[in-house]
């Protein structure tokens, strides 16, 4: 998370799974939709990075439900590049590992909604 706010890409891809999938559709923003692959998270990233800025991830939880699954529930503020307008959104984010490295990540509006993903309850 720390190289995604840096704005940092190719740290963040060296972290995720060339075949990785980043499950955006439960997003409300405009962007929503499920990206696999470098390329696909490369462009994703990238194009938020174009209109987004300034971003701070606050994690709340971090839990590690599984040996290949990790919980974030936290808050992100990120501020538009031309508008200057802050944004600030809390969710959840549930990443499944495999050889180390990020498979799968998926965000979730609320901490209940990753939790029951998961199995959890909170």
């Amino acid at each position: 998370m720390r190289c995604f706010a840096d704005g940092d890409i190719e740290s963040v891809l060296s972290h995720i799974h060339p075949l990785a999938t980043l499950d955006w559709s439960n997003s409300n923003a405009p962007d929503r939709g499920v990206y696999t692959g470098h390329a696909a998270w490369q462009a994703f990233l990238s194009a938020r990075d174009d209109v987004l800025g300034d971003r701070r991830f606050d994690s709340v939880e971090l839990l590690t439900p599984a040996d290949d699954t990790v919980v974030l529930i936290g808050r992100v503020q990120e501020r538009g590049r031309t508008s200057g307008i802050e944004v600030e959104s809390r969710g959840a984010a549930v990443w499944k590992l495999r050889g180390g490295k990020i498979i799968r990540f998926t965000i979730y509006q609320s901490s209940d909604e990753a939790l029951k993903a998961t199995g959890l309850t909170h």
